[in-house]
Formats: structure tokens, C-alpha cells, sequence
């Protein structure tokens, strides 16, 4: 039988407990109130299905708290190496939560930069330098 993928979380919860040190006989523990309050943090097992789904119907507000907490952190990724017409480029992708940009690169001249918004543009570029 196949089990849930789980991610255990932490779920803070607070707690309270009769005091086991005074019984009322001057505890500076408990304050002399016979209870001591603390808070206990527990791990939860939560499917990973579920997490994924509440990403999925929250992404606007999670890419916000990402980007509040760590900062707009974009992932930068050679893709290829590629012969087009009489040169050789070099095609960069850059990601974020955004979406994606290519930058092709001339890696046998000195040639400007060349930035694509869509991959549709970029396989335009190569079939028309073919």
C-alpha cells in the first residue's frame, strides 16, 4: 500500500501545567500561582499534496512573502551553446518568480547583447539566422 509524502512542520501551541515544584510553598517557578505556562513546539505531519496545492492557489501572496523575506533571488542558467548562421552564442536563461528571460551571447566577436522576453522570439531569432 502506497503512503502520503509528508513534510513535517512546526506547529507552536501553548501549554499548561500544574506546577510540580511547589504545591503552593513560596515557588518562585510558577510565581506562586501553581500553573506554569510555556509553549511547546510540536511537529505536525502535513501531506505535501497539500502544500502544493495551497501554493498553487496562493502564489501571488507567497511570491510576495518570498520576495519580503529572502529578496527577489533569480536563478541564472547557461542553456546552450549554439552554432547560428557564420557564429557561435551562447544562450543565457534568467528565471525568477516572474517568469523568464533569454540574453544570447556572441561568443566569437564582440557583438551586443541580445534579450528575449518569450521563447517563441528567441526560436525566431535562430531559424531566422540559420
Amino acid at each position: 500500500m502506497k503512503r502520503a509524502v509528508t513534510v513535517t512542520l512546526p506547529a507552536p501551541h501553548d501549554a499548561e501545567i500544574k506546577c510540580p515544584i511547589c504545591e503552593g510553598n513560596r515557588c518562585k517557578v510558577c510565581n506562586m500561582t501553581g500553573k506554569i505556562t510555556f509553549t511547546l513546539n510540536p511537529k505536525i505531519p502535513i501531506q505535501r499534496a497539500h502544500i502544493i496545492k495551497y501554493v498553487h492557489e496562493n502564489l501571488n501572496e507567497v511570491a510576495f512573502e518570498l520576495t519580503r523575506m529572502f529578496g527577489l533571488i533569480p536563478d541564472i542558467d547557461v542553456k546552450d551553446v549554439v552554432v547560428i548562421g557564420d557564429g557561435q552564442y551562447e544562450i543565457v536563461q534568467v528565471s525568477s518568480i516572474g517568469g523568464a528571460c533569454w540574453i544570447v551571447n556572441r561568443l566569437d566577436s564582440l557583438e551586443a547583447p541580445k534579450y528575449f522576453r518569450t521563447w517563441k522570439e528567441l526560436e525566431n531569432f535562430k531559424e531566422e539566422n540559420v
